[in-house]
């Protein structure tokens, strides 16, 4: 029994340890996020980097660059950070050439997750995923952002 008790202390202090961290990371991250700018991003004129402070805006236009052309030069290194759905071949996926967005609110969740809620528009369908409120779930993981799901809500 002492053994489980150990244990089970233990387990409590990482899975607290985590959460603390994420938090802090979060936090450094909204810090850096400005609500007012809007980004957009065109199939014409994508360059490898990025412009921004943030990391989580970096992550997104990252996301959005491969969502326009998934054989964009940064795709292929930055793959397992996001949804493999973005990699997608099919003529019928009705890719946009570009998408605009702006960031309006970061909500942390309990698993460590945190949902950054834009405001998207776009000239294609790419599974909805591009007009209206669009929301990327990242996680911070090994010190990178990740984007772990995008889901829109309708209103």
């Amino acid at each position: 029994m002492r053994k489980l008790s150990v244990v089970f202390l233990l387990f409590f202090i990482i899975s607290c340890g985590d959460k603390d961290t994420t938090a802090e990371q979060t936090s450094a991250a909204a810090q850096t996020l400005d609500k007012e700018t809007v980004f957009t991003l065109e199939a014409d004129s994508l360059k490898p980097g990025c412009d921004s402070s943030s990391e989580i805006v970096c992550t997104i236009n990252i996301a959005i660059k491969c969502s326009i052309n998934p054989l964009f030069s940064e795709c292929a290194d930055n793959k397992q950070n996001m949804p493999s759905f973005i990699f997608m071949q099919d003529k019928t996926l009705q890719r946009p050439s570009f998408i605009t967005y702006k960031i309006t609110k970061l909500k942390p969740r309990s698993d460590g997750a945190v949902e950054v809620f834009t405001e998207s528009s776009c000239n294609g369908n790419w599974f909805g995923l591009c007009n209206g409120n669009i929301i990327y779930v990242m996680k911070n993981i090994n010190n990178q952002w990740q984007i772990i799901d995008i889901y829109a809500l309708e209103f």
